[in-house]
């Protein structure tokens, strides 16, 4: 495997043959930083590409010694995405955790033509503002960072005034929530958006959202992309009330429940993504604490008794009052709610 260099990085496009990652053609034309790995220098057949915002594995899939190189380059936690459905039975044999399992994810895309404007108005003591690099960072809001840190992902405050653009509403203590460009190429450019757990439920999404589509209108691009996994109900309703198209779906691979919110999935689906682990963590234990996360969000006691009891046994450190600051955590969210049964302070008490 071999490290290719930025001027050689058009080679490689003739191997991409699906277009569901933005991301990845916007580092193959050197408008955001990240790395691209060839079998061949000369005349690569295989690549692996990192971004900002996934993994891609393309070209071909018989490569042995390639294949078996791809896991030095990946965290056990990294996703990866297959480029055609031929790397899906390859993948768990050349990712560091071969319990790595498929999830689907949706493709939305706007036109001006098809975007609806928020005409919404904020709630006294709530203000918009448009992304100003330096003046959040002299700032002393809460989320800040988690906002520059996105902001960074575009390699340079040049590049991101340059091709990016994002709005973000904050009150006098934080900011609650913000919509960025992920990426962007040619014409196109991908947003997101984060709303603070606290905030939510108050429509600043769809303000926050709307205000960042028409800069990106503004600044000339003719299209902008959506992406989120399936589970996350509230973003495909976000995405298709301001507009979005549904496009396609195509499959990545994780090492861990594919959700971006605490609703994404129902208790029945927690608990079968923890049966999931379970066996996973029996040579992963890396795998352990999300397992028990899983069974948590299930609100599945038994399983949970269980679990907890094999860890011990295993000789897997448990931190008890992280687990019950999270059960509060959950059940302050409207879930949980059969933790607070006998058997489980029981558990707690002979523990």
């Amino acid at each position: 495997m071999f490290k290719l260099q930025n001027v050689n990085y058009g080679n490689i496009i003739p191997l991409i043959k699906s277009r569901n990652e933005l991301s990845v053609f916007s580092v193959i034309h050197n408008i955001m930083p990240g790395e691209i790995y060839v079998n061949n220098l000369e005349k690569p057949t295989a690549v692996l590409i990192q971004t900002s915002e996934c993994n891609l594995v393309a070209g071909d899939v018989s490569d042995v010694e390639f294949n078996s190189r791809v896991a030095e380059e990946l965290d056990f936690w990294d996703q990866l995405t297959p480029d055609t459905s031929e790397w899906n039975d390859v993948i768990p044999t050349i990712h560091k955790n071969p319990y790595i399992r498929k999830y689907k994810r949706r493709r939305y895309i706007m036109t001006s033509d098809n975007f609806r404007e928020c005409a919404t108005s904020l709630k006294d003591g709530f203000v918009l503002e448009k992304v100003d690099i330096d003046e959040i960072k002299q700032s002393s809001y809460e989320n800040a960072e988690k906002l520059l840190k996105w902001v960074e992902e575009w390699g340079s405050t040049n590049n991101f005034e340059k091709y990016g653009t994002g709005y973000y509403i904050h009150n006098d203590k934080a900011i609650v929530s913000w919509s960025i460009s992920d990426c962007s190429f040619e014409k196109v450019i991908a947003i997101g958006i984060i709303t603070d757990e606290r905030y939510r439920k108050n429509g600043f999404a769809k303000i926050v959202v709307s205000a960042t589509i028409k800069d990106c209108f503004a600044k000339g691009y003719d299209k902008i992309e959506w992406l989120c996994v399936e589970t996350n109900k509230g973003s495909r309703a976000l995405a298709e009330r301001m507009g979005f198209q549904y496009k396609n779906e195509y499959y990545s691979y994780t090492s861990y429940p594919p959700v971006e919110n605490l609703y994404d999935l129902p208790e029945a689906e927690w608990c079968e993504w923890g049966s999931y682990l379970e066996e996973a963590s029996k040579t992963q234990k890396e795998l352990c604490v999300d397992c028990l996360t899983c069974y948590l969000k299930a609100n599945n006691v038994k399983k949970s008794i269980v679990f907890l009891t094999a860890m011990k046994e295993m000789g897997v450190e448990i931190d008890y009052i992280r687990i019950k600051s999270f059960i509060c955590y959950l059940q302050d969210n409207g879930l949980g709610s059969n933790f607070n049964c006998n058997e489980w302070s029981t558990f707690l008490e002979r523990i």
